[in-house]
């Protein structure tokens, strides 16, 4: 058994702010101001999206894959993943300050989402991005842009848009329900107000006019279900706005609000109907993610929050999840920081134990006062960030060792292996190794029984950075075939515009080209209309002199939906997750404003990919997955290549030792055929990387 470090467990103390600023103080001691510095140490972001509602049909492609596969709550994107909502069908991504709403057979491609960017890009179909802050994690404005085939739309102002991209027209319409927005293209820079609708046409050059506001439609009034589902949220009271996934936990638990109960940790969050035995993280599955590695994905639809930040805690038997400092914290200036998994893991020769069945994968949740150790590449300034984040104590010791000791031996000093961690002998989760490296869900698992004999080799068996296996490719492709996929199936690709000058004021006039003399032109028939999403009729503002613009018609910006109006039920093929409400009423089909006898260029074909055109350009995305695995699997097997390692691949060249160096691991053991008292022997198990699903 390890030995207990008295200083690290007996803080009882209730902090304060003052205490609190004197943690920030002494954490940053050597890191100088870096809390807010420009990432440029090669850390992964401190945020990251997630996928938080599904209704009806929602495919995900990730990253590095080139199929779709069904969507999944709480699976957290980053740059360079795409979501289809079919139609009929709706979906929710969350980052820190905004969400992104998808209805009308939605193609949504996360460009980039950095700590400054959140850039997405829309092939076709209806978004509504609702702009609660532009504040980035390094202090300054952030930028919010949506890309399409017309041009884009960059958020001015945080507020209320809607996009809406139609292919067999070549046409996009942008419309501000409240905020102020930028829309620029080829020889267009236009900023709409509250209440403007504006259609573009082409792209080389576009053509702009603008349109009457219409009516709400079945996104709209999902959108208004969600958003008034947010204000209302309680959890802000305990925790930051930005902390992604917090505004579900009113729905599944109950808060206690900090009192000597608590052993010190402040405002607690007890889930309610969780079945008996449960244990945090062993209700769901890993990923791999990069540039994080391993990432934990909770099942229940409230787990996001409480399974990436703060820390868990056994209070009389039940469990509890202390989120860290409240927003009051640090007069407001500290945003949570997402980590993929606040886990220790448990290892022994070849970095799993063999206990009867052979190689075994073990973790355990942090305790409240437990210091997080990244098993990716990051800076000593990030592990203070990520933890002065999500601990509540007044103790510094711990966590500045953490700093100090980063860039020594991490894992080979007395404040790392010899802790006493609080959960270690009540919550570990013990699976063979192929089901973690598969990415299989744990509830489906050969769960290992924690026996007497089994609970001591774990408890002597020592904390290893991280899984010494590496991810099958199964863990990031096709697991469960999409239902619906967008009729273009190529992911888009981007043109980047840049040098337009700003427009003057929010509701400026537009400024278009001249168009031509009008002519008469068949219309072009599109392809496969059926795919695409449904149109609906609107009227064109008549321009008006320079001198006096035309007033555009005031429609409320954000139009209840009328309480007599019946709700819809979810589609029936699949139900509603993440979504404790009812769906929204059908309602008419959103149809493309009408067009005025303008001669444009020909419309591209429908089922000929778009360029997405972007102000922004986005930053580059991690390699294929399959070229990322043959790297780990050589340079350091279960560890997510480094920056420069992923520069190297993307220039053509071998990856290359890694910058960072990494903790020792345990030295390697003969394998121990060992058969707890009273069971068979069991065959040997086939240690190759498990078979990848088909179909």
């Amino acid at each position: 058994m390890t030995r207990s470090n008295p200083s690290y467990l007996s803080v009882t103390a209730r902090p304060n702010r003052a205490h609190l600023s004197s943690l920030l103080g002494i954490l940053l001691l050597g890191a100088g101001s870096m809390l807010h510095a420009q990432n440029d140490s090669g850390d992964p972001p401190n945020r990251v999206a997630r996928i938080s509602v599904i209704q009806g049909n929602v495919s995900l492609e990730p990253n590095g894959v080139d199929s779709f596969s069904q969507a999944e709550i709480n699976y957290p994107l980053t740059s360079g993943d795409r979501v289809y909502a079919d139609n009929n069908s709706f979906g929710e991504l969350q980052t820190a300050g905004l969400a992104v709403r998808l209805g009308n057979g939605a193609d949504v491609t996360l460009s980039s989402l950095t700590d400054n960017i959140a850039q997405f890009g829309l092939a076709q179909g209806s978004i509504r991005v609702r702009t609660r802050s532009l504040a980035a994690f390094n202090g300054q404005p952030g930028t919010v842009e949506v890309d399409t085939p017309n041009g884009a739309i960059l958020v001015d102002q945080p507020g209320d848009i809607r996009v809406d991209s139609y292919p067999q027209d070549d046409t996009t319409v942008v419309t501000v329900s409240s905020g102020a927005v930028e829309v620029t293209g080829q020889n267009l820079d236009q900023q709409l107000g509250p209440n403007q609708s504006l259609r573009l046409a082409g792209s080389n050059p576009v053509y702009a006019e603008q349109v009457e506001l219409l009516p709400p439609d079945a996104l709209d009034q999902f959108d208004q279900q969600r958003e008034q589902r947010r204000q209302r949220a309680s959890a802000y009271q305990y925790v930051s706005p930005d902390m992604i996934g917090a505004a579900d936990l009113d729905d599944y638990g109950d808060w206690q609000p900090a009192n000597q109960d608590n052993q010190g940790y402040g405002a607690v969050w007890y889930p309610r109907s969780v079945p008996a035995g449960w244990t945090p993280y062993s209700n769901g599955h890993w990923a791999w993610i990069a540039p994080w590695g391993w990432t934990w994905v909770e099942a229940e639809p409230w787990g996001f929050a409480p399974f990436h930040y703060g820390r868990w805690a056994s209070f009389g038997g039940r469990w509890g999840w202390v989120p860290g400092p409240p927003p009051s914290a640090f007069g407001g200036e500290i945003q949570p920081i997402y980590s993929p998994a606040l886990v220790a893991f448990v290892g022994g020769p070849g970095g799993g134990l063999s206990i009867a069945i052979g190689a075994i994968a073990a973790w355990f949740p942090l305790g409240p006062r437990e210091a997080y150790q990244p098993w990716y590449h990051a800076s000593p300034a990030y592990c203070n960030r990520v933890n002065v984040t999500n601990i509540y104590t007044t103790n510094v010791t711990v966590i500045h060792n953490t700093y100090i000791n980063r860039t020594v031996n991490v894992y080979n000093t007395t404040n790392v292996t010899n802790i006493t961690y609080v959960n270690r002998n009540v919550a570990t989760v013990v699976v063979p190794q192929r089901a973690l490296a598969s990415g299989q869900p744990i509830a489906q698992a050969q769960r290992i029984q924690l026996t007497p004999q089994v609970r001591a080799q774990l408890s002597a068996a020592p904390i290893i950075p991280h899984p010494l296996v590496t991810p099958a490719t199964a863990i990031v492709a096709v697991k469960t075939p999409a239902r619906a996929v967008p009729p273009i199936q190529a992911r888009p690709v981007v043109e980047t515009r840049q040098g337009f000058e700003r427009a003057g004021s929010p509701g400026t006039p537009v400024r278009a080209p001249q168009p031509p003399a009008a002519v008469n032109r068949p219309a072009t028939q599109p392809v496969n209309r059926a795919a695409f999403p449904q149109q609906r009729q609107a009227q064109v503002i008549a321009p008006a002199p320079a001198a006096h613009p035309a007033p555009v018609a005031q429609v409320p910006a954000n139009r209840p939906v009328p309480e007599s109006a019946p709700a819809r039920p979810p589609v029936a093929s699949q139900p509603a997750i993440g979504h404790p409400a009812q769906a929204p009423q059908p309602a008419p089909a959103r149809t493309q404003p009408a067009t005025t006898q303008l001669e444009r260029p020909a419309p591209r074909p429908p089922d000929q990919p778009r360029p997405l055109i972007n102000k922004t350009p986005p930053a580059p995305v991690q390699p294929p997955f399959a070229q990322q695995k043959r790297a780990i699997q050589t340079v350091d097997p279960g560890r997510p290549l480094g920056p420069q390692q992923v520069e190297n691949l993307r220039n053509g060249r071998p990856a290359g030792p890694a910058q960072q160096a990494e903790a020792p691991h345990p030295p390697p053991a003969p394998r121990s055929n060992a058969v707890p008292p009273g069971k068979p022997q069991p065959k040997q198990p086939n240690e190759k990387e498990p078979q990848e699903p088909r179909g």
